[in-house]
């Protein structure tokens, strides 16, 4: 049953990244453009504030901070996207499949770490080309990469909490595509994390599921602790907790919301 489902999983992944290719000419090549855009506007931005003058060290900095927290906002959000949308998107495959709905969760699971590494990879570029320093301790590279599998389970987790419902309510599906905006202005993307545990962003940025990764991230590679990086590790917890409950309740919800839908 296991070999079942991770063949079932590994194949429809690869029937969407497939699809994906051939639908897009540019392909994953998305996944820089938009970011690019982001910084670019950044950077311009900066320069004009500056007087036009070249960028610090500093500077350089808060560009990563803006380039990769966009690039991994996008990853999150396509992700809870994706996993909230996957029953009404895959009604008649659910229907004929022995294998229950597990295999399209993990799917766009094995999708989302794809899409993923492009990003970690360009970060990582991006660093040097700048002419920035990454970092040699071994700590800040597990926070980095601890910071990575946060981010992918609280999106799978909050996809699947919310596919019940987005299969009832089609406000649900709006709401998601109409958070993206307040989230980036909220989340420390274009500002840098207050490291302070007072006051009332700092306790916003603990309850945002993205806001944490994406502050441990930043400091992770200038080799700096966080103090996010508790706080995101209970969320973590808390992901994995209730994505166990998600999984073992899913069988149970499926027919139901597919007989729903077919009323």
């Amino acid at each position: 049953m296991i070999a079942q489902i991770a063949n079932s999983s590994f194949a429809l992944a690869r029937r969407s990244v497939t699809m994906q290719i051939k639908q897009h000419a540019l392909g994953y090549a998305w996944t820089l453009i938009i970011p690019m855009l982001y910084a670019g506007c950044y950077i311009f931005i900066k320069q004009q504030l500056n007087g036009g003058g070249a960028h610090t060290v500093e500077g350089w900095w808060d560009v990563i901070r803006a380039f990769a927290g966009i690039t991994l906002f996008q990853c999150w959000m396509h992700q809870v996207q994706e996993t909230s949308d996957f029953i009404r998107r895959n009604r008649g495959l659910l229907k004929g499949m022995s294998v229950g709905p597990i295999p399209f969760v993990l799917a766009i699971a094995i999708e989302g770490v794809i899409a993923l590494v492009i990003r970690v990879i360009l970060i990582v570029i991006a660093v040097p080309v700048l002419g920035l320093s990454l970092p040699t301790d071994w700590y800040a590279w597990f926070s980095f990469f601890f910071s990575l599998v946060a981010l992918l389970a609280s999106a799978t987790m909050l996809g699947l909490l919310l596919a019940p419902w987005a299969v009832l309510y089609a406000d649900v599906r709006k709401g998601l595509s109409s958070i993206g905006l307040p989230l980036i202005l909220i989340s420390p993307i274009f500002y840098a994390a207050l490291e302070k545990t007072s006051g009332g962003l700092f306790w916003i940025n603990v309850v945002n599921p993205i806001s944490a990764p994406l502050a441990v991230i930043a400091r992770s590679l200038r080799g700096e602790d966080s103090v996010y990086l508790l706080p995101m590790m209970i969320a973590f917890g808390v992901s994995i907790l209730v994505l166990s409950w998600l999984f073992r309740s899913l069988g149970r919800q499926v027919p139901i919301l597919l007989e729903r839908m077919g009323n």
